[in-house]
């Protein structure tokens, strides 16, 4: 079992945790006023693509401030093991609860297609800014890098600040007066290879 004190520094998706192998998660930003230990595990045992047994949830702590909450809980993870010519051992599957089995490997792979849409969700809604900026001054946001975009974007034509990628990585901006390029550097973090995102005009 994994204290929870080892991960309290960084939020991971419920996914995400499954993939490491972590049994012990925090859950964040469950929308109530006031939330009670047992509607927490009920709302942690309702997420989507989980369908957890209520059995299988159990919640350490509950802290609420207005209409946001963090819960600090335990799920039971199976893990199912195989063993490579080499003898070396990697997890292939994982159970929450009595759930069924799901193949790592493809929780890693939706988890980055998520990610991914995420990206290109968050490129088009810059882009979308960016169109604004120009509609009003003539010209697009000539320069480089996201932090100067952002200061210029923000908050006049988007509401929030996006700066990173769903990997924890900084998006690109180029742009002149008349064309730019967004781009992620995609899972693997390095620009120009095979994984990156761009929306370019």
């Amino acid at each position: 079992m994994i204290n929870t004190k080892t991960i309290s520094r960084r939020w991971y998706g419920f996914a995400l945790l499954s993939v490491l192998g972590l049994s012990a998660v925090g859950v964040g930003a469950i929308r109530s006023v006031a939330l009670s230990a047992g509607e927490a595990r009920q709302v942690i045992a309702r997420m989507p693509g989980f369908e957890l047994s209520r059995d299988s949830v159990r919640v350490k702590e509950v802290t609420a401030v207005g209409n946001s909450a963090v819960v600090v809980a335990q799920v039971e993870t199976a893990f199912r093991l195989e063993q490579d010519a080499k003898g070396t051992w990697r997890v292939a599957e994982v159970r929450t609860g009595q759930d069924r089995w799901q193949s790592v490997d493809e929780l890693a792979r939706s988890l980055g297609e998520e990610k991914a849409a995420v990206a290109r969700a968050e490129m088009e809604t810059v882009a979308t800014a960016l169109e604004s900026f120009k509609r009003a001054r003539g010209f697009y946001v000539d320069g480089d890098g996201i932090a100067l975009l952002m200061d210029h974007l923000q908050p006049h034509y988007i509401c929030r600040v996006i700066r990173v990628d769903p990997w924890h990585h900084p998006y690109s901006y180029q742009g002149t007066a008349t064309s730019f390029a967004l781009r992620s550097a995609g899972p693997d973090g390095k620009a120009d290879t095979a994984d990156d995102l761009s929306y370019a005009k």
